[in-house]
């Protein structure tokens, strides 16, 4: 274990899942599941301090596994990359990503997980400051 918070990364295409856990796994310690079957195993097996429902899923999806997580017996998050879907529920602690880059996803998870400015900050890649003219 490397002391970094865990987060589950749920959606059917295999690229975006695999793109997401590049950009987090700086901060976190990163699961992937293509499907609810594979999410709801993971979830039975692991607590997650953030899942990230890709906009991938099916609504049904969407929903089995928020109820799912929301019937967990310890708190997990959940980060919905896109729009609210009909039926789909979410609870205080729970939003929605609908704009921004990776710097914004990492930063917007990290704080969702409990993360601290300087432990986000450590987590950003390097950006080389501008020169002015």
């Amino acid at each position: 274990m490397s002391g970094k918070p865990e987060i589950l990364c749920a959606g059917h295409d295999a690229v975006l899942n695999r793109t997401r856990r590049l950009i987090l796994q700086r901060c976190f310690e990163v699961d992937l599941a293509e499907n609810f079957v594979e999410a709801k195993s993971l979830l039975r097996e692991q607590r997650f301090a953030l899942v990230l429902l890709c906009y991938t899923l099916t609504d049904e999806e969407c929903c089995a596994m928020a109820a799912l997580i929301h019937s967990l017996p310890w708190e997990t998050r959940i980060l919905l990359l896109g729009q609210l879907r009909d039926g789909l529920v979410l609870q205080a602690g729970d939003e929605e990503f609908l704009t921004g880059g990776p710097a914004e996803l990492v930063k917007k998870a990290a704080a969702m997980a409990g993360m601290g400015p300087e432990e986000v900050k450590d987590c950003l890649p390097d950006v080389p400051a501008r020169k002015s003219a």
